[in-house]
Order: structure tokens, then sequence, then C-alpha cells
């Protein structure tokens, strides 16, 4: 079993910034609890009532917040949670603030290098609105640090690298 170096690990960025990447490298290297937001099911039959997208997305985040403090109650470290929205990420001190947790959040300084990225076919994820990631990675750039976050300009760093500096911060 890994070492456990904290409750919750979470992973967060613009797309197109390897969050998914890294989250999966990690959670080999550390055996541990994996959640991608994206992944949350709807629970709603057809024809149940219908919810807008900010009320569907809210109640996501309230089962993520459930689930990863049941997991942190019996005794898993290292869960990883990637995919949030950055609005998310900026309330999460308030809702985890009896856990050990970290913010990893990984931007891209170079427009063109995340334009390529987003648009790469090899992608898992089938996300390719430039102008949209871009939006995100400047806002993330623009805001103050949040508590308990680090970031990390994934440029020009291979997968590797950004998992072993992540790794150096962990220990």
């Amino acid at each position: 079993m890994a070492k456990k170096f904290y409750d919750i690990i979470f992973i967060a960025g613009a797309p197109g910034t390897g969050k998914s990447s890294v989250a999966h490298a990690l959670q080999k290297n550390l055996a541990s609890p994996c959640f991608e937001f994206g992944w949350i099911p709807e629970f709603r039959q057809k024809g149940a009532k219908t919810i807008s997208y900010q009320e569907e997305e809210g109640i996501a985040f309230e089962n993520l917040i459930l689930v990863t403090k049941n997991y942190v109650k019996h005794g898993f470290g290292n869960i990883i949670i990637t995919d949030l929205e950055d609005k998310r990420i900026t309330k999460l001190h308030r809702h985890f603030k009896k856990e050990k947790y970290v913010l990893f959040t990984l931007t891209i300084s170079d427009d063109d290098i995340l334009k390529s990225r987003v648009m790469d076919k090899t992608r898992t994820s089938k996300y390719r609105d430039v102008k949209s990631a871009i939006k995100i990675n400047e806002e993330i750039l623009a805001r103050p640090l949040l508590p308990k976050e680090v970031r990390i300009d994934v440029t020009k760093i291979s997968l590797p690298k950004v998992v072993k500096e992540i790794f150096n911060h962990l220990k």
C-alpha cells in the first residue's frame, strides 16, 4: 500500500492541461481512488423533473463531497479528484475544512500550445472549445492562489515530470 500523504488530492486546470492524465498517473502510483467529476452519473429517469445544468452540476458536486468524505471516514487516503469547474475549486476550503487536502492547478502559459492540446485528436476528452479553454486558463492565472493550492506550469513539461513535481510537493 502506498504512503498516505493527504486525505484528498485535487487536480485542477483548464481543458487541455492534462488533468485526467496526471490524475490517472497518480492513481496508478498511489493505488488510491480517483474520481473525475464528469463521471458522476445522472440518476434521474427519463420523464423525471427537468432541471438546469447549474442545478444538475450542483447536485453532482454535493454527491461528490459526500462520497469523498465517506471515503476519508473509512480510512482511504490520497483520494484523487479532478475535472471540477474552477467555481467549485475556489470553494474547496469551505467544504473540506476538516480534511487534509492539497490542490494542484495545472496551467499553460502559451495559448498556441493549449490550442494544440485541446484539438489533439488522440485526447480521450471530446472537449474542443479552444476559446473557452483559453479563457478558463486566463481566469485561473489571473486569480490569487487559493488556500493549499500549488500551481504547475505544464507548458513545456512532460507527464512524467509533472507527476514527479507533484510527488516532490506531496513529500
